[in-house]
């Protein structure tokens, strides 16, 4: 016998109990200690002062309407102790978001957390955020607030182009932001067309994640309590197919459930969030130790090198 889902029930007392779902991947006991734990490790993040770092930046990539900006507006208002919708969103054919926006998050004493979440234009067929640019993105040369141009690609003739950029000016993760209720019916050349980006990311030897959002919208139980998300087997199924798609590991597959239709906050939706920031935080921290790494042998082989020639 073949079953594709299995339920298991327990009668006490004439009632009939469900059993618990063993979650497809583990955390800690939600409540509002984890949420204090979380919202502690975040805060005190701070990157490798030995490459001049204050900040890291996560850049976020994905199909207009899937969730960018709102993911950012999230964060922020857990930050912020409420509702915030600092970054606009909505619904738009080609997005709302037309410009570079690197958006920083403040605590409610309006210190500055050391991370910024890069916002850009959608990705499109065969408009939207194209290969170069991508590439200028990840390498600095575009300055903030820069506002694309659907009818001319950027290049390094425009005004404001960063000829030398420094580390800080560099993107240190990538996140690709998908929609769990669409994920199935992505365009092929859309795929295509991200995994085109991911090879580009490979090959600078960038972190990458993708962020899974409007979960809510692919079960039941998720929609009633967020805190279901990693015992639901539709969001499990999502993560295996995301993961199938764009050859990331599973644990790179980050849920989230943004602030859309709340306007108080929520622990579990706010729980969800940090963990996938905090991963994402993590991912560009292995990536900046790595350079620093890179960084000391080039100079060990430069000085033995200045030794030979004198």
């Amino acid at each position: 016998m073949q079953v594709t889902d299995l339920e298991v029930y327990g009668i006490t007392d004439g009632q009939r109990i469900k059993t618990p779902q063993q979650p497809w991947r583990k955390t800690p006991e939600w409540n509002k200690k984890y949420l204090e734990t979380l919202t502690e490790e975040i805060v005190s993040f701070k990157p490798c002062c030995e490459m001049g770092l204050s900040e890291v930046r996560i850049l976020m990539l994905g199909p207009v309407g899937m969730g960018k900006s709102s993911f950012y507006n999230t964060i922020n208002s857990v930050f912020k102790g409420r509702i915030s919708q600092s970054a606009p969103c909505g619904i738009s054919a080609n997005g709302i978001t037309i410009a570079y926006t690197p958006y920083e998050v403040k605590v409610r004493s309006g210190a500055t957390l050391n991370f910024r979440l890069c916002d850009t234009r959608g990705l499109e067929v065969p408009q939207g955020l194209d290969i170069l640019e991508c590439n200028y993105l990840l390498h600095g040369n575009i300055p903030d607030h820069y506002e694309f141009n659907p009818a001319a690609s950027f290049c390094p003739d425009n005004p404001g182009f960063v000829h030398l950029p420094k580390v800080a000016e560099k993107i240190h993760c990538v996140l690709f932001v998908l929609d769990a209720a669409s994920v199935s019916d992505m365009q092929p050349k859309l795929v295509e067309k991200m995994q085109i980006f991911q090879r580009l990311v490979n090959r600078k030897g960038i972190p990458q994640a993708v962020l899974l959002t409007k979960v809510d919208l692919v079960c039941q139980d998720v929609e009633s309590n967020t805190s279901n998300v990693f015992t639901s087997k539709n969001i499990e199924a999502a993560v295996n197919k995301v993961s199938g798609l764009l050859g990331l590991p599973r644990n790179n597959i980050l849920p989230v459930k943004n602030y859309e239709n709340e306007i108080e906050l929520d622990d579990n939706i706010s729980i969800l969030a940090l963990l996938a920031m905090r991963q994402l935080l993590y991912f560009a921290e292995d990536y900046i130790q790595v350079l620093h790494n890179k960084l000391k042998v080039c100079n060990v082989s430069n000085k033995k090198l200045d030794k030979r020639e004198s």
